[in-house]
């Protein structure tokens, strides 16, 4: 229903507005709570600027009414920052801890790696894992932090992501890294009338039990309860199994900052520019016509059209003869304009480490994947210390799938056939790809030599450039060992073969000369050597 709910609104923060302020209020307290709800204001304007662009200032002074053209700058940095980062699927594998290979045989940490690796693939692709990733990415990017949250029944496993608009959270004083409460809240449906309002809520918290609890209920606009789904859930869970990733920001710092706010006002004085630029290009389009000494009879009604005459005569009360022209606007000011909108644009895109790879800016500078990976570079180092908190979050997500799929065995049946989630000691690994092409051809290159001077393994050659698995590749291997044996036999039997035929030829040569000349066997001896 609340995937529904999100492609239905027409956006966020709009969706937000909604809210009742006592519904939120309940949900959060102290100084935190109060600068959180303080902060909803601005996350709304963030959002307005990424859909809407940036306001600037209109001169409303002219004799005409001017353009107010908003260019989405922040909005393009944005998207393209985000599409950079997870463009491409992540590479998630489940590796056997240390002390579960002393422990298991080989086999059957093979087995259980791939049951869990199956259930993990499974789940992350029936949520639609990957494309809520990258649209996560951006709202993280707007709204400084974004929340994923999972959720356990009997029809399956469910991963939903969160705007900042959509949850408030809060955590232990004593450690920043324990989640204490997380609640989530959304509009089901919307109205003037406040009664017609409906809005879901749901709450995480760790009670003194030391389990996570878990509150779901349905509200009207004014903020009172209509229906209770869950009072108090006692889950099986030890912590609250959702994760809150924070976009940059400071040590201890909860809230993150917004990309947004690094390019918004460059963003408004490149629209006010922008905009007086297409004014005054619209002024000037239509040439300035002008008469002089012409009585003013004659002008009224001309008609600019090709081919039309005018038939003007000249102002009876001046001795001069009249004449009519036009002025033409030579935009003088269009290459200083022109150089300060690149030099604005060029501040936004070096705020946020994006590459300018407009076609003159790069032009001659890109020649192989390297070049295009050397001009990345910025964006790349930028996205890995973002990668740093995302990816210690999604591990940790990872492992809220496994825990809860163990804790609740129901849950994941539609995602491991036939077969049970095993208990073992695993370790994470997620690996991002950027999108950027590689220099195949030479790494390939590269890799060869080193596996000729035994700097490589042939096996790992094969596991990177085939894709082939552990068995795949020692079957392969075992396969080039057999074939190169079979030709080294051969080889020796053909060779074998080659030097009987030529003794035989020898031996009747010399019973055909009676074998009494010994220069002429010594000779067919020598003969018979250098052909072998």
């Amino acid at each position: 229903m609340r995937n529904e709910i999100i492609e239905n609104a027409t956006s966020v923060y709009t969706s937000y507005k909604s809210l009742p302020n006592n519904l939120i209020n309940a949900e959060i307290s102290g100084i935190y709570g109060s600068a959180l709800l303080s902060e909803m204001n601005e996350l709304i304007e963030l959002y307005k600027i990424y859909e809407s662009g940036a306001d600037f200032a209109v001169d409303t002074s002219k004799d005409y009414t001017p353009s107010d053209l908003k260019i989405k700058k922040s909005k393009h940095l944005i998207d393209k920052e985000a599409r950079f980062m997870f463009s491409i699927p992540l590479d998630i594998n489940i590796r056997p801890k240390g002390k579960t290979l002393q422990n298991i045989e080989k086999d059957e940490i093979v087995k259980n790696i791939s049951v869990i690796q199956t259930f993990i693939k499974n789940v992350l692709s029936k949520n639609n894992f990957n494309n809520g990733l990258l649209k996560a990415a951006k709202d993280c990017f707007i709204g400084k932090r974004i929340a994923i949250i999972t959720n356990f029944n009997d029809d399956g496993i469910t991963i939903s992501f969160c705007p900042s608009l959509e949850f408030v959270y809060d955590v232990d004083i004593k450690d920043f890294n324990k989640m204490t409460k997380i609640v989530c809240f959304f509009t089901l449906e919307d109205s003037e009338d406040k009664n017609e309002q409906r809005i879901y809520k749901k709450k995480y918290w760790l009670a003194d039990d030391g389990y996570c609890h878990v509150n779901e209920a349905i509200y009207n606009g004014k903020g009172e309860e209509i229906e209770v789904i869950y009072e108090d859930l006692t889950t099986k869970f030890t912590y609250i199994p959702a994760v809150v990733i924070v976009n940059d920001g400071l040590t201890g710092d909860l809230n993150g900052s917004s990309d947004i706010g690094e390019v918004y006002e460059f963003e408004s004085v490149y629209s006010k520019l922008d905009n007086a630029d297409v004014d005054a290009e619209r002024q000037g389009m239509s040439q300035i016509k002008y008469a002089i000494d012409v009585a003013p009879e004659s002008t009224k009604n001309l008609k600019i059209a090709p081919g039309a005459f005018w038939d003007l005569t000249s102002d009876i009360n001046n001795e001069k003869t009249g004449k009519v022209g036009t002025l033409d606007n030579n935009m003088s000011y269009s290459d200083a304009l022109g150089n300060t909108l690149k030099r604005i644009e060029t501040n936004m895109y070096e705020q946020l480490d994006v590459p300018n790879t407009n076609i003159e800016n790069i032009k001659g500078l890109i020649t192989s994947g390297k070049g295009l990976k050397s001009l990345y570079w910025p964006m790349i180092v930028r996205c890995n210390e973002k990668m740093l908190v995302w990816l210690s979050k999604l591990e940790f997500l990872i492992r809220c799938l496994i825990d809860g799929a163990l804790l609740y065995p129901n849950s994941y049946k539609n995602y491991v056939y036939g077969e049970k989630l095993p208990k073992m000691d695993y370790d994470v690994e997620i690996v991002n790809n950027y999108a950027l092409p590689e220099d195949e051809i030479e790494e390939k290159t590269m890799d060869i030599q080193e596996v000729n001077s035994q700097a490589m393994s042939r096996k790992a050659y094969m596991k990177k450039w085939r894709n082939l698995t552990e068995e795949e590749a020692d079957k392969e291997l075992k396969q080039i060992a057999l074939e190169r044996q079979l030709l080294e036999d051969t080889f020796y039997e053909s060779d074998s073969d080659e030097t009987n035929d030529l003794t035989n030829d020898l031996s009747n040569k010399m019973t055909n000369d009676q074998a009494n000349n010994g220069n002429g066997v010594t000779k067919g001896i020598s003969e018979l050597r250098d052909n072998v």
